[in-house]
């Protein structure tokens, strides 16, 4: 584990980079966690910026020197200045070092899934992935955390349990950390839900910090939460086995989800024929007999005119 200067130098490199809303965060947090962070963080930001304030050609003589080996302690006692530049380069020499150390990937993969779940997707670490037709999510290990780029879709993660790993998964809007658990998370059409099945998950939204615990979930668009609550265990990722499971979702809703893995074009009568309440558990091959109830339980009319399917009150 990296010491208190080597991760100060660690910050410094990736704020000279660009930090993303999420590390921002983080370097907050991390400054905020101890005096002794902010110290370290301020004392080696003063050196790096005393260095930048020398002339090229003394900046070339100290790089010279501090890659000298043992002619650098010869170097540094010419004077204070010169010996706080040449700190400077040996840590960020070694900070570099550590850093690209712990931003390598040892192991990356992409997955895509099409026109079938993909169930057998298995890690290094034996955590295990579950991803819904139509998904597609980078995966790297590095030497201190596993991370996930969720680009689009839906899955089930079983993340191992690794308390010196985290489990990190990144979506355009959003960061979900786990250490190890079970959970879904639904990235379509710029709105994001996580479900929780086991253990705890950790959901980074803009500047508010969700905790969800077992049968809790988030629900939320680009900028606001619009469903945070409980949520029952058995309806959770129910598409992994087969079947599409609905509370009261609006028919619009109900027939977006069987299109995910059919073709269907659907035409509504009205808004109060698309927000009709859909209450039950369907299997997604029998789509033909979720048709057939509607009109028997709903009072909803199907008509099927050039592959188009028309809903209207019966």
């Amino acid at each position: 584990m990296k010491n208190i200067e080597e991760q100060a130098i660690s910050w410094l490199i990736k704020e000279k980079e660009g930090l993303n809303v999420f590390e921002e965060k983080e370097l907050k947090d991390w400054l905020e966690k101890s005096s002794f962070h902010q110290e370290a963080y301020t004392s080696n930001k003063q050196i790096r910026e005393s260095f930048l304030k020398f002339s090229d050609t003394l900046k070339e003589q100290l790089v010279q020197g501090a890659n000298q080996g043992a002619k650098k302690t010869r170097l540094i006692q010419y004077s204070r200045k010169i010996a706080m530049a040449a700190m400077f380069l040996l840590c960020i020499g070694f900070g570099s070092y550590h850093y690209y150390e712990f931003t390598t990937p040892i192991y990356s993969k992409s997955f895509i899934s099409i026109n079938q779940v993909q169930n057998n997707l298995i890690l290094p670490d034996n955590s295990k992935i579950v991803m819904d037709v139509h998904s597609n999510m980078n995966i790297y290990f590095y030497k201190n955390s596993r991370e996930v780029n969720f680009l689009e879709g839906r899955a089930v993660f079983y993340v191992a349990k690794d308390k010196e790993k985290p489990f990190i998964i990144k979506t355009k809007n959003a960061k979900i950390e786990v250490v190890g658990t079970a959970f879904e998370v639904s990235n379509i059409k710029e709105k994001l839900s996580v479900k929780v099945k086991e253990g705890v998950v950790k959901v980074f939204l803009d500047k508010k910090t969700v905790l969800l615990k077992q049968g809790e979930q988030i629900i939320s668009n680009e900028t606001d939460i619009v469903n945070l609550g409980e949520t029952e265990l058995e309806t959770i990722a129910s598409w992994e086995k087969g079947f599409l499971t609905f509370n009261k979702t609006s028919l619009k809703d109900t027939l977006d989800e069987f299109s995910r893995y059919m073709d269907i074009q659907a035409e509504y009568q009205s808004e109060d024929v698309q927000n009709t309440a859909i209450t039950g558990k369907f299997s997604i091959n029998d789509f033909d007999k979720f048709l057939a109830a509607l009109p028997k339980i709903y009072a909803i009319k199907v008509e099927n005119k050039q592959e188009i399917l028309k809903f209207s009150k019966n």
